[in-house]
C-alpha cells in the first residue's frame, strides 16, 4: 500500500508523509499554511501558481529565475523594484531632471553653452553609472560591456563639447559686455578713485565696471599694458590692463580710453624699479583718442 505524499508548494516535487522537509529544496512542510507561492510572468505581469509551466493568459514559459513569494509585507519592495528597473522611467527621469538644471545653468548670471554642457554632463554621468549597473545585474559582464562602451562614448564626446566650447568662452564674455552695455553702467574714474576701488573690491566684491584715460608708456606682450594716468610725469599713477579685446594695435605714449572691469591690484615690481601694487583692469573696450 502506497504511503501519502505532500507536495512542495515551492518546487512541485512530491515527498513522502512522515518527510518535514522538502527533500528537492529543502522547504519547511509546516510553512505551507503561512505562503502562497506564485511566479510572476515576465511578459503579462500574471501570477501564476508553481504547479503550472506556461502562464495561464499569456501562455509564457515558466523560469525559475522569475518565481517570487508574494504576501503583504513585499508588495511594496516588489513595485519600488519594478520601477527602478524600469528603463524608460529612468531615462525620462534624467531628461526631466536634465531640463531643470538646463534651465536653471541657462538663467544664471554666468549661463553660457559651456555651463549647459557641464551641467548635462555631471547628470549623465551618475545616471550613466546607473544603466551600466542595471545591465549587469540583469544581463550579465558581457552586456555590461557594450553598456560601458556606449555610456564611456557618450561621455567623452561630451567632454570634448566642453573643451570646445571652453576655449571660445572668453568671447563670449566680450560679447556680454557690449559697448552700450559698457557706456551706461561704468563709471568715470580719476586714479585715486580706481585704486580705492581696487583695493576696496580686492576679493569676492571685485568687477566693478570702470572708464577711464591714459598714456601707454609700456607693452607686456600683445595682451597685457601699463598705463600711465598722471597729470604730471613720474607721479607714478599707473595701471596693469588686461586686454580681453584686440580692436586697436597700441604703441608707446599712445592716449587711450579704456572701459573695463576692476579685477584687484598686483605688483608692478618687474617692469618698474620699485615695488608698487597697482589698480588691474580687465579692458573690454580700449579705443585711441
Amino acid at each position: 500500500m502506497a504511503l501519502p505524499k505532500w507536495n512542495c508548494p515551492k518546487c512541485n516535487h512530491s515527498n513522502n508523509s512522515h518527510a518535514t522537509y522538502c527533500l528537492k529544496c529543502g522547504f519547511f512542510k509546516k510553512d505551507i499554511k503561512n505562503y502562497k507561492m506564485y511566479w510572476i510572468c515576465p511578459s503579462c505581469h500574471e501570477e501564476n501558481s508553481n504547479h503550472v509551466f506556461y502562464c495561464i493568459k499569456c501562455g509564457h514559459r515558466y523560469q525559475d529565475s522569475q518565481s517570487t513569494t508574494l504576501n503583504m509585507n513585499n508588495n511594496g519592495a516588489s513595485k519600488w523594484k519594478k520601477f527602478i528597473e524600469n528603463v524608460k522611467v529612468i531615462v525620462i527621469l534624467e531628461l526631466i531632471i536634465m531640463g531643470i538644471a538646463c534651465f536653471i545653468s541657462i538663467g544664471g548670471e554666468e549661463g553660457s553653452v559651456n555651463g549647459v554642457i557641464t551641467t548635462i554632463f555631471l547628470i549623465h554621468l551618475f545616471f550613466g553609472m546607473y544603466y551600466i549597473m542595471l545591465t549587469f545585474s540583469k544581463s550579465g559582464f558581457g552586456e555590461a560591456m557594450k553598456s560601458i562602451l556606449i555610456q564611456g562614448g557618450l561621455l567623452i564626446g561630451m567632454l570634448m563639447m566642453i573643451a570646445l566650447t571652453n576655449e571660445s568662452s572668453d568671447h563670449t564674455v566680450i560679447d556680454s559686455y557690449s559697448l552700450n552695455f559698457l557706456k551706461n553702467n561704468a563709471i568715470e574714474v580719476d586714479y585715486d578713485k580706481l585704486y580705492h576701488i581696487a583695493f576696496e573690491r580686492y576679493g569676492s566684491q571685485r568687477n566693478q565696471l570702470v572708464k577711464f584715460s591714459g598714456k601707454v608708456f609700456l607693452l607686456d606682450g600683445s595682451d597685457y599694458i601699463l598705463i600711465d594716468m598722471s597729470p604730471e610725469p613720474y607721479k607714478n599713477q599707473v595701471v596693469y590692463v588686461k586686454r580681453k579685446e584686440q580692436d586697436h594695435m597700441v604703441s608707446i605714449n599712445d592716449q587711450v580710453e579704456i572701459y573695463g572691469k576692476v579685477l584687484g591690484t598686483a605688483s608692478v615690481a618687474k617692469h618698474l624699479d620699485k615695488q608698487l601694487n597697482v589698480p588691474v583692469i580687465e579692458s573690454y573696450s580700449l579705443t585711441l583718442r
